[in-house]
């Protein structure tokens, strides 16, 4: 398929099985002794994960061409010169295990009437992932030497899953909590501090078990000033006569010294009562995580400052390696997250047929990482490898999901009508019957814009990365939803991005464009109809989207081949809003209670 900026084919129907099992065992004691409520336990957790898996490209591969021979991308087509040629994984089913061994102990100490301290101890150590039949294997960072697992000479502590087996102090993870209520009154004052820690999961496709001579992947990416081998040859590297089935591959590195991430949570509150069932509540919350994920591109050449490159810091201990292979992505635990937030709630618990609860959140989220699995939706950005593997100081920006003000309330309201309510107890039946009883329901949901992050697609350093990022060559102005011609909202100003020119990376940072927010109002009425003392029938009347105001999707936020000249509202739907979710959806629904 084609459409004027990038075509391809390939990718088909794609065979996959994921049979994952999780089994755990655990116990918790606990004891009572004058003000102290004390409790310990542990856990074990037996993760297993049985997969087969043939590739993100499919088991027939794929062919991308991009237009950098000959100006078009159908051009480079016809003269069967790709810019990136993908192979299918040749592998079969592989199973990895691993163990989370967690105990800790939790002392709740009434100090005074008005004042309870919460003191806790965890302890949580991860296991390695190992292979079932060794059938993994990883590549020396910066050797380049090629390890397998199962085999005793490796320089990891674990030799079976390849990479070292974390044993720090953040295993040891303290907890503590203090409640005070000053004077015995309405007023409570909440603070607590506690550190976690989650082996988070990657993405399958850069597991160890990918690497050969277990299983088998292509993926060669070509700049401009390369000639690649044209379709008509049969495509070379996939058909060396060396036998070296490393000429033309994938590999998959873990870090050595791979770990958990670090989660470091505080929060301090005052929450006030006002009768019997009101109360306010106003907090800050902050967490630091630390050692998250990333995917990094490892055979990345490093970009001078004269625009020329020079073979990457990554394997250069294995020219040869080095120079042969596709693609070398690396997993890493060297990500980080700041989360800032002033938390505001009002809640009024039911009394007089009325509840509701009221929350507002200003937060701000930053991050040099998307994670694995963090795109999707409104919030996509399609950035999840580091545009320069070496700087990963410049993709430090919000969150994928930061969102500076978001409001969310609910409310519960018994129409004070009808036989046991405030007004027309008396009523006949038929009046009851039709006016009396009923109860509305309404959920309120308001929240701006996430952040988006303009990519350029075009490998315009050449330094065989990923996804770079676009120039800014002007500041970023949001139109908001001005008509575009072609159909749609023209939610940004697309002269404001420019494509790198080569040699360079884009300068535009992570996040510089928010899109579209969130307003939408859910409303239910209910009534339920007395047919005997112990049968009732309800109905009830719901709008999803009650206001039916439009939830607009993301806009186009990938700058088409070129620079965009000014005036030029967009190529394709860069910078537009071309779709929406949402629509107002009425249901009626009856319930038999019996």
């Amino acid at each position: 398929t084609g459409d004027g900026t990038g075509c391809g084919f390939g990718n088909p129907e794609v065979s996959e099985e994921f049979s994952d099992t999780v089994g755990q065992i655990g116990d918790t004691l606990l004891i009572s002794r004058g003000k102290h409520t004390m409790r310990a336990g542990f856990k074990f957790v037996r993760q297993r994960i049985d997969t087969f898996y043939s590739g993100n490209a499919g088991v027939a591969g794929q062919f991308n061409f991009n237009g950098q021979y000959s100006g078009a991308s159908e051009a480079d087509f016809i003269l069967g010169l790709p810019d990136q040629v993908q192979g299918g994984i040749a592998g079969g089913t592989w199973g990895q295990r691993a163990s989370v061994i967690s105990a800790f102990f939790q002392d709740d100490w009434r100090v005074t009437s008005d004042l309870t301290v919460n003191l806790g101890l965890r302890y949580e150590l991860n296991t390695p992932w190992e292979e079932v039949e060794n059938r993994q294997a990883n590549f020396g960072l910066i050797s380049g030497t090629e390890y397998l697992a199962g085999v005793s000479s490796c320089p990891y502590t674990n030799c079976k899953a390849l990479y070292n087996q974390y044993n720090g102090i953040t295993n040891f993870q303290p907890r503590i909590g203090i409640a005070w209520t000053p004077g015995g009154k309405s007023t409570v004052i909440r603070t607590a501090v506690t550190t976690s820690s989650f082996l988070e999961g990657t993405g399958t496709n850069l597991r160890l078990t990918l690497n050969s001579p277990f299983a088998t992947e292509h993926d060669i990416s070509y700049t401009a000033s390369q000639t690649p081998s044209t379709l008509a040859e049969g495509y070379l590297p996939f058909n060396n006569s060396t036998g070296n089935s490393l000429v033309g591959a994938s590999l998959r590195i873990w870090d050595a010294n791979l770990r958990p991430a670090v989660s470091n949570q505080w929060n301090f509150s005052i929450q006030h009562g006002f009768g019997q069932s009101t109360t306010v509540q106003v907090g800050y919350v902050g967490q630091r995580n630390t050692h998250l994920m990333v995917p990094i591109y490892a055979n990345q050449r490093i970009l001078n400052a004269d625009g020329s490159t020079s073979p990457g810091y990554y394997l250069s201990g294995n020219p040869t390696l080095q120079n042969e292979i596709g693609a070398a992505k690396l997993t890493a635990s060297v990500g980080n997250q700041d989360y800032q937030a002033l938390q505001v709630s009002f809640q009024k618990r039911l009394s007089d047929g009325l509840e509701f609860l009221a929350n507002y959140t200003y937060s701000k989220c930053l991050t040099n990482s998307i994670g694995y699995y963090g795109d999707g939706g409104q919030a996509s950005t399609s950035i999840y490898y580091w545009p320069n593997t070496y700087d990963g100081k410049s993709q430090w920006g919000p969150c994928y999901y930061d969102v500076t003000h978001a409001f969310n309330g609910y409310v519960t309201y018994d129409i004070p009508f009808g036989h046991g309510r405030k007004f027309g107890s008396r009523v006949n039946g038929v009046v009851n019957a039709i006016a009396g009883g009923w109860q509305v329901n309404t959920i309120l949901s308001f929240r701006g814009g996430f952040p988006y992050t303009i990519g350029n697609f075009e490998d315009s350093s050449q330094t065989h990365g990923t996804v770079p990022r676009a120039n800014c060559i002007a500041p970023a102005k949001v139109f908001g939803t001005l008509k575009a011609p072609s159909g749609g909202y023209q939610w940004f100003d697309p002269n404001s991005y420019a494509a790198p020119p080569l040699g360079t990376f884009g300068n535009c940072g992570v996040g510089t464009v928010r899109g579209p927010g969130l307003h939408t109002a859910d409303l239910s009425v209910s009534k339920s109809f007395a047919i005997t003392e112990h049968q009732s029938l309800e109905f009830r009347a719901e709008a999803i989207n009650f206001t039916n105001t439009p939830i607009l999707n993301a806009p186009g936020i990938n700058l088409p081949s070129g620079q965009v000249s000014t005036g030029n509202f967009g190529n394709g739907n860069f910078g537009q809003i071309t779709s929406s979710q949402g629509a107002r959806n009425v249901q009626f629904a009856l319930k038999y209670h019996f």
